[in-house]
């Protein structure tokens, strides 16, 4: 619209048992208590809005992760806005309980060298200590950055770099958006021979999916990674210019939106998810808001907020 490439196997708990003589018989152990199923699923919401972190309705959602979409120079930039703006963002984030997740995104068409990005982000890390978990660059597989599209090996670049300088961070790999006719999975197996870094997840933002509720983008994502997947930036649409479906109402996007969800307990890699975006704009040709311009809450508001609170759709 992305952070181990394996999850931990409970081997080192079967060798245990066995050493220490095995568990007790079975007569010897307590009955198991029956109890709900919760999801393990983390909920975020993907916005760079400062101000939704001091609303009620986003407040009562109790998500504990949201997701910022951060110029990759913003620290090095003449112009001292946006660090400015990043900075509140965290700061609120972080007054909300709420974990900050940045993900580097181009700044017009200019694709740096490994260079000078990472210059740009040493200096990003140092002027915003507080944030831990990143993604290096918001969809590098889109097409109309070819500079940068058709070289994985480059993107991948940028990843070992935040990897080697963002100490105890979690770094997710990929955060691509691309088509599986747009060859998602050449383009993600050549990105992830360039790695030098262990990935905390991979991160898809497969739009085309939930839209046509069908599951290519995921399948030709899980056969070329390995480890937990997080969906970055996703959710039903109502509005989006230069796209190949056509607009639809609230409820259609709700209908979306619980495939989405719905994903999370067929394909159980998927450990987070961050919708896009908390609130709808009138004049923006993309509307996937959880609440409208007036602030009300749509459709889909409900199923994020029961899905954040454990209970999928």
């Amino acid at each position: 619209m992305v952070q181990t490439l394996c999850k931990q196997l409970m081997l080192p708990l079967i060798c245990a048992a066995a050493i220490g003589g095995g568990a007790p018989p079975a007569s010897a152990q307590p009955k198991p208590q029956a109890s709900p199923a919760k999801s393990t699923l983390t909920v975020g919401v993907s916005d760079n809005g400062a101000a939704m972190f001091s609303s009620a309705q986003f407040q009562s959602m109790h998500v504990t992760t949201a997701r910022d979409m951060v110029f990759w120079n913003v620290a090095v930039m003449k112009n001292r806005k946006y660090l400015n703006l990043t900075r509140q963002w965290v700061k609120a984030a972080l007054k909300a309980h709420v974990q900050p997740m940045i993900s580097f995104a181009g700044n017009g068409n200019y694709i740096p060298s490994v260079k000078v990005y990472t210059a740009a982000i040493k200096a990003f890390l140092h002027a915003v200590p507080q944030v831990k978990v990143f993604a290096p660059w918001n969809e590098p597989d889109w097409i109309y950055r070819p500079k940068l599209s058709n070289n994985p090996g480059l993107a991948a670049g940028y990843f070992n770099a935040l990897a080697r300088y963002c100490h105890r961070c979690t770094i997710v790999a990929g955060d691509v958006y691309r088509p599986v006719n747009q060859g998602l999975a050449s383009w993600v197996r050549a990105y992830a021979r360039a790695l030098h870094h262990r990935p905390g997840a991979w991160a898809l933002h497969n739009y085309d999916d939930v839209r046509s509720h069908t599951t290519s983008q995921l399948r030709a994502f899980q056969r070329v990674t390995r480890g937990p997947i997080w969906l970055t930036e996703i959710s039903g649409v109502e509005r989006r210019g230069h796209w190949q479906f056509k607009n639809q109402n609230s409820f259609a996007a709700n209908k979306d939106e619980r495939f989405l969800f719905d994903l999370a307990k067929r394909f159980h890699r998927i450990t987070r998810i961050y919708h896009y975006q908390w609130q709808g704009t009138p004049s923006a040709p993309w509307d996937s808001g959880l609440v409208g311009p007036q602030g009300r809450p749509r459709p889909a508001y409900y199923t994020v907020r029961s899905a954040a609170q454990g209970r999928l759709p």
